[in-house]
């Protein structure tokens, strides 16, 4: 794939995926009933995320509209007072049942043809980030982009969770999509550490593509990934391109971390 150029070699999933559900049939990922990815039962267990969420970060908040208040607030327990160079990340699900099995099959399994089904399940949802005024309905171009994997990682899984969802995105809506990220080093994991702990992992390790540059700078660029967890990873990546293309970014994920059930800012909660 060339750097920073369109995503291509998209293959058409129709035939094949008609043809791969006689030879093997579907399986909920969550419960293991036969007749699709999620059963009648585990998709009404997906709980969905907004509209009543922080208009920066995603979080839900039951007391808070996002579309009517102001585009920064310090009292949201998550993103108040940090930096993230996007101006919002929205999700679709809590991360979480049905949601949670759903992003692990993709990610380790092995089954690519599933992001379709996400993307088309998370774009149901009345509240989705792609129908907000001020993205799509700007005069400014959106193009697709994705969290990129480190090379030794790429290699041993054989593809990008957050670039299938990229793609699958870019086919649904219509809009371009670009290579634009490389993953300089490996990270370790991150599961057991904190916001700041999580952002020295992960300072330096993104790069713009050198062919990122040579086309027109993006009007706004949506950020695609499997998760958001403290939004250390796509506040790196954002950064990476509002200084590189000082294009406006904006976040999308298929679910959320959510840390307590959705209440209001004055709810304790440790940073």
């Amino acid at each position: 794939m060339d750097d920073g150029k369109p995503l291509t070699g998209l293959p058409e999933t129709g035939l094949i995926d008609s043809l791969l559900s006689v030879l093997f049939p579907l399986r909920c990922v969550h419960c293991g009933r036969p007749g699709g990815w999620l059963c009648h039962d585990c998709a009404a267990g997906l709980k969905p995320l907004g509209p009543n969420v922080c208009p920066v970060c995603g979080r839900p908040c039951s007391d808070y509209t996002a579309i009517s208040r102001p585009l920064a607030d310090p009292g949201c327990p998550e993103c108040g007072g940090r930096r993230l160079h996007f101006q919002r990340a929205r999700a679709a699900f809590a991360f979480e049942g049905p949601a949670r099995s759903l992003v692990h099959r993709l990610k380790y399994s092995g089954h690519r043809r599933l992001a379709h089904f996400m993307v088309e399940i998370a774009c149901k949802q009345t509240y989705f980030i792609l129908n907000e005024p001020g993205l799509t309905g700007s005069a400014k171009a959106v193009t697709l982009t994705y969290v990129p994997l480190h090379s030794s990682k790429l290699v041993s899984r054989g593809y990008n969770q957050a670039g299938l969802l990229a793609r699958a995105l870019s086919r649904r809506f219509g809009l371009p999509a670009r290579d634009l990220l490389s993953k300089q080093h490996p990270t370790p994991s991150q599961n057991r550490l904190g916001i700041d702990e999580r952002r020295q992992n992960l300072a330096g390790s993104f790069l713009l593509k050198p062919g990122a540059r040579k086309r027109p700078a993006p009007g706004r660029i949506l950020l695609v990934d499997d998760v958001y967890t403290t939004g250390s990873t796509t506040a790196e990546c954002s950064r990476v391109l509002t200084e590189g293309l000082g294009a406006e970014v904006q976040v999308w994920t298929f679910a959320r971390t959510v840390k307590r059930p959705a209440g209001s800012w004055a709810a304790s909660e440790n940073r």
